[in-house]
């Protein structure tokens, strides 16, 4: 298991007073935070106390700009052995999107790490959570027809994800959603942002558009390289594609002000090649899939919050001082 950033190792100070009230008063403390309610999502939405595809903030990837804090809060960066190999989005609070090539068989999953809430990969900021994996379901087709299709992952969280302005989740597509349409697409990650293998520890985007299918399979020279559960999309003009590192991460259009999630960055030519869009899984197609793995599979038995060793040792002093005068 990899190290969390650095976000301070030690107790949060209020620890020891709310621990002190409890132990003085014996009463159960139920603590809540408010958080600004959003409007019903447009999409499909898998968390059933929060509208998805919501940003909390308004308005690189190759040819892309930094990203506004908190503009793409669905974002997910999945870490193996304390190192960003590809990207995510959030579904729920226990459940994160990304690319089945990401999690490769001979891999541990006790290695990776999943951050939301992230912008620097180096600096966790104030709503950076850290989580461990507890499980990855891949898609069968892509289990027995790799590299071929079906490249999509659903990560099951140990525990849950606390949703906020800056930590929201996205929204699913219906299997019948249009894409022909002139839609608004972003792609979002922290991958290569120039040819020559130039990287940024910012969270980069970039606006790309939709290319149909039969152009994406004419400039890749082959009508079988492009499936039907496949999509692709870039600027060729202006050399705006994913690239290594943005595996994983979320295409996302918006639909009537609501943001849902159409493709997961799947494979391309390299990002040298930028008459080559990038490729990526198609949302709608697996959206049945997704949505039945997720309602059906149990949720991690979470474990118990283990008291920091400054907070053991208060609370034995206090227990002790408690029960009665020392006897010497």
């Amino acid at each position: 298991m990899a190290a969390p950033l650095s976000a301070g190792g030690r107790c949060p100070a209020f620890a020891l007073g709310l621990l002190l009230l409890l132990l003085l008063t014996g009463t159960p403390t139920g603590v809540a935070a408010a958080v600004r309610g959003h409007p019903k999502s447009q999409g499909i939405s898998l968390s059933s106390n929060w509208a998805c595809g919501r940003r909390g903030v308004e308005g690189r990837v190759l040819g892309g700009v930094p990203a506004p804090e908190g503009k793409w809060p669905w974002q997910v960066s999945v870490h193996y052995a304390g190192f960003h190999v590809c990207g995510g989005s959030i579904l729920n609070e226990y459940w994160v999107l990304s690319a089945a090539h990401c999690f490769d068989r001979d891999k541990s999953v006790k290695a990776y790490d999943v951050y939301v809430g992230l912008k620097n990969l180096k600096v966790a900021g104030n709503d950076t959570q850290w989580f461990e994996v507890n499980q990855v379901i891949l898609h069968p087709m892509y289990q027995v027809n790799h590299p071929i299709g079906g490249d999509v992952a659903l990560v099951q969280l140990k525990s849950r994800i606390v949703f906020s302005e800056s930590v929201l989740p996205i929204c699913l597509p219906p299997p019948e959603v249009n894409l022909t349409g002139g839609v608004e697409c972003w792609a979002t990650g922290w991958g290569l942002v120039s040819q020559r293998g130039a990287t940024s520890d910012e969270l980069q985007e970039a606006q790309l558009p939709l290319i149909p299918v039969p152009l994406c399979q004419i400039l890749y020279g082959h009508r079988s390289y492009i499936l039907p559960n496949m999509l692709c999309a870039g600027d060729i003009w202006n050399r705006k594609t994913v690239c290594e590192g943005d595996s994983g991460g979320p295409l996302v259009c918006e639909f009537n002000r609501s943001w849902l999630q159409i493709g997961i960055v799947s494979w391309g030519r390299g990002c040298a090649y930028p008459l080559f869009p990038g490729v990526y899984a198609r949302v709608p197609y697996f959206a049945s899939w997704i949505y039945y793995n997720i309602k059906t599979t149990p949720l991690p038995v979470e474990p118990m919050p283990s008291l920091c060793p400054e907070l053991g040792a208060t609370l034995t002093v206090l227990v002790a001082m408690l029960a009665g005068p020392p006897v010497l």
